[in-house]
């Protein structure tokens, strides 16, 4: 049933989205938008499916707002460009709204399969790698987003890839470091199994990140919580 509710939100955020281009040209664009959007919201009863909705209105406005930028004479200077500033005024509404329903825009409303405890453990931690830290940020910034999630896995795969960077002292890819991770882990005092255990999941970290992210755009929601609570597990054991 949640999928289902899912799909319907989503359509009606991206139909309703279909007209952007008509409020993108016209004299006072960005009134109409929000007004148009506030009696949309009126449909709804649960502040999740507002939720949802709006997290897709988001989405379609920074998908319009990449279309303009390839042809706008002003993308060096948005704020000369009467549609520029549409999307970007239209784009911090949206987010406004988000966080009234939403105060801390926290993603595991939507998504309560995260451990979003973890993430947040990770964040701290990750703050004397700041590379690392970065792409993590970036995941959960598109997480929150509720949108790419191809990049968002992309992210995450090159986030514990540097971690390994950093803490093994070398440049090697993320499926190469297998014998340096089981070295690193034996002169820590792990069991053996635990050893064999991370390293074998590594393994199949990389070969699914490699067969479906980089050659396959349908990524599936569920899957992707898992890689984001086990790339959370594998940067916390890591760390600690």
């Amino acid at each position: 049933m949640k999928l289902n509710a899912e799909i319907i939100i989503k359509d009606l955020a991206n139909t309703f989205c279909e007209n952007l281009k008509n409020y993108e040209y016209m004299p006072d664009g960005f009134s109409e938008f929000i007004n148009d959007l506030g009696g949309e919201l009126n449909r709804f009863y649960e502040e999740v499916d507002k939720l949802m909705y709006l997290y897709q209105i988001i989405y379609n406005l920074d998908t319009g707002l990449e279309k303009h930028l390839k042809i706008c004479s002003y993308k060096d200077n948005p704020e000369r460009c009467d549609q520029n500033m549409f999307y970007y005024k239209s784009k911090y509404f949206t987010e406004q709204e988000i966080r009234k329903l939403n105060p801390s825009f926290e993603f595991s409303i939507l998504r309560p399969n995260i451990n979003s405890d973890l993430a947040k453990q990770n964040l701290v931690q990750l703050s004397n790698f700041s590379e690392a830290a970065k792409l993590y940020q970036s995941a959960l910034d598109k997480l929150n987003a509720g949108n790419l999630e191809r990049n968002l896995l992309d992210d995450l795969r090159l986030s514990v890839e540097l971690l390994l960077k950093s803490l093994l002292s070398n440049n090697k890819s993320l499926e190469n470091q297998k014998n340096e991770i089981g070295t690193f882990l034996k002169q820590r005092n792990a069991s053996k199994e635990i050893i064999n255990m991370y390293i074998t999941l590594i393994d199949y970290f990389s070969k699914y990140q490699n067969d479906y992210i980089k050659h396959n755009d349908n990524v599936k929601k569920e899957e992707v919580d898992f890689m984001l609570n086990l790339t959370g597990a594998f940067i916390n054991f890591l760390i600690n």
